[in-house]
């Protein structure tokens, strides 16, 4: 299996210390996030501009997709799901996420950046 680093939507791997998406503040981190409902499985899929892209394997209808985010992110993070807030979004595809309790040094460092391995 070939492995290739976390693209860009202008197809460049981006270095770990920019991630756009990735914002501290005092109760954790900001993540923005353009959700893509109904895949066939959820995981991480490349980066929207200013957002990172994720599947989702939930639907989007009556706020499915959206438990299902916090469900994945929760995972991913290693934390509690009530940890876990959609601040923004809540009806669009493009969401902000706040993590409680998370630093911008233990997000970065969860965050798939080398293989397609990790996105999933």
């Amino acid at each position: 299996m070939s492995r290739h680093p976390l693209k860009t939507a202008q197809s460049r791997p981006f270095p770990l210390e920019a991630l756009p998406f990735l914002k501290s503040v005092p109760e954790g981190i900001l993540l923005n996030i353009r959700v893509q409902p109904g895949a066939r499985k959820s995981a991480w899929v490349g980066l929207m501009g200013e957002e990172i892209k994720l599947s989702i394997q939930a639907p989007p209808v009556e706020g499915a997709a959206n438990q299902g985010c916090l469900t994945f992110l929760a995972q991913w993070f290693k934390v509690k799901r009530s940890q876990v807030i959609l601040l923004k979004g809540e009806k669009g595809r493009s969401k902000v996420f706040l993590i409680k309790g998370l630093t911008l040094e233990k997000g970065r460092s969860l965050i798939p950046t080398q293989s397609p391995d990790q996105l999933e």
